[in-house]
């Protein structure tokens, strides 16, 4: 993250994102698929940390780059002017306002009820002896037995997040990068998915 200054000197708190080289590498059909839409090849490895099939498909297609990862983007009806090979940049997002960015938060190991799920804490003095415990869980002998998604210690983090109506504040196409205002889920090099905002 970083700040940028507008026009009146107001800074806001910005994150950068890169766009790495991707391409489109397969449309999809409602005749073949079942549905329309694009998929997506990213995440550039040398061939020889590819499968055969990977390798088969992308040279099918006479891409060159060695993709090892892929993502589909469904779309409601038929996009046209989109083709195999095609380069996705930064480009894509001029004039779109806002985004919805959707990635992997960051891994916060075991973690208990308070820091968890923000459980409040017992009294810390008088010898009570229940200070950050999670508490009672259950019922009485009915219906014996404790209610499914009742929030108790565990892993924390590592979930699917999407953060929605984020504002786009400056593109820079000679770098492929875009500031969005405010924060994204995920660490550093993670990788996140960026759709505009539907309103």
């Amino acid at each position: 993250m970083t700040r940028v200054a507008d026009a009146n000197g107001v800074m806001t708190p910005v994150t950068l994102l890169k766009v790495t080289p991707q391409r489109i590498t397969k449309i999809l059909s409602v005749e073949r698929d079942g549905y329309t839409g694009f998929q997506v090849g990213y995440f550039e490895k040398s061939e020889k940390n590819l499968t055969k099939p990977d390798v088969h498909r992308l040279r099918k297609n006479k891409i060159e780059e060695n993709f090892a990862r892929f993502r589909e983007f469904r779309t409601p009806t038929e996009v046209g002017g989109l083709e195999i090979g095609a380069e996705m940049t930064s480009q894509l997002f001029d004039g779109i306002v806002s985004v919805d960015i959707t990635g992997i938060t960051k891994g916060r190991g075991f973690q208990g009820a308070v820091k968890r799920w923000g459980n409040a804490i017992g009294r810390m003095t008088h010898g009570s002896r229940h200070h950050r415990r999670p508490g009672s869980l259950g019922q009485n002998s009915s219906p014996s037995r404790v209610y499914k998604n009742k929030p108790q210690p565990g892993q924390m983090g590592t979930d699917r997040c999407t953060v929605q109506n984020l504002q786009v504040v400056r593109i820079d196409h000679e770098d492929n990068v875009i500031a969005i205002k405010g924060s994204v889920p995920g660490y550093n090099t993670n990788y996140l998915e960026l759709r505009p905002t539907i309103k």
